[in-house]
């Protein structure tokens, strides 16, 4: 990287942090739990950096954390309460709303009893397929807690139609915030600090602007057909290749997502 790299890294930082700033606020978040989480985050980075048999006072000078806060924050993990919960929640709706073997005719997400009465997976089986450390009963009760299942008459379990969309404010939608930003900002990241000749993580994006509402609307609704339809192919064979791989012990991870920003003409909107 070039010399001048922390002036032009500084010249865009307060656009990087905008957004997460109004997250910040918008989750009751003070500067001091905001610091603190800095803090904790550029020690983490520091020993990545140097090693794990990296100095105090040697984090302390590539940081500028004092080196009172350097010992206190290498001494423990962070806990974020109810993070892997909602992870583990995610995870489940995901699957049972695009596994084909969870899904009716119409390719829509069926209910389904608590144990299998055929041959047909049910609730529990979903629960041990996905390894998720949590007794079905107990990932069944949050799911219901948070509005995200419900159970018929007959006993059978449903997956609400606004699953995929959480409530604001709800651990889900901080669960998948976490996962969806975290994922391309680490990807972004290595791009970044990628020595010449490095393999690079593919991280593109399109920009058009003096676009029309219509053509806005347009291009919003064909970005996410084709993503959705992406992004569900893609599944089902992760799907398939984690069955096959998970017997075998295999600790590989593999991400991938999609955004879309569309942003209609503002001075209209300011007009009316």
């Amino acid at each position: 990287m070039s010399s001048n790299s922390p002036d032009l890294f500084s010249d865009v930082l307060a656009d990087l942090l905008a957004p997460l700033a109004q997250a910040l606020v918008a989750q009751g978040m003070t500067l001091a739990s905001a610091t603190e989480a800095l803090k904790q985050a550029l020690c983490n980075a520091a020993i990545v950096a140097e090693g794990e048999g990296v100095s105090d006072s040697r984090i302390s000078i590539l940081t500028g954390l004092h080196r009172k806060d350097v010992r206190r924050l290498r001494s423990h993990e962070p806990v974020v309460p109810g993070r892997k919960t909602a992870n583990r929640m995610a995870l489940l709706i995901g699957h049972w709303a695009t596994d084909p073997d969870f899904q009716g005719q119409d390719g829509r997400p069926r209910a389904l009893p608590r144990e299998s009465a055929d041959e047909r997976p049910a609730f529990n089986d979903l629960v041990r397929r996905l390894r998720l450390d949590m007794a079905p009963g107990s990932m069944l009760q949050a799911l219901i807690d948070q509005g995200a299942v419900f159970q018929d008459e007959d006993g059978l379990l449903h997956l609400a139609s606004d699953a995929l969309v959480p409530e604001v404010g709800a651990q889900e939608l901080v669960a998948a915030y976490h996962a969806t930003l975290a994922t391309h900002m680490a990807a972004a990241t290595q791009n970044l600090l990628a020595q010449k000749g490095a393999r690079r993580q593919f991280d593109r994006v399109l920009r058009y602007s003096h676009l029309s509402d219509a053509s806005v609307a347009e291009l919003d609704r064909l970005a996410r057909d084709e993503a959705q339809s992406f992004l569900t192919r893609l599944n089902a064979r992760a799907h398939e290749l984690q069955q096959r791989d998970a017997e075998h012990g295999a600790r590989g991870r593999f991400a991938a997502g999609a955004y879309i920003l569309p942003t209609p003409d503002a001075a209209e909107k300011d007009a009316e």
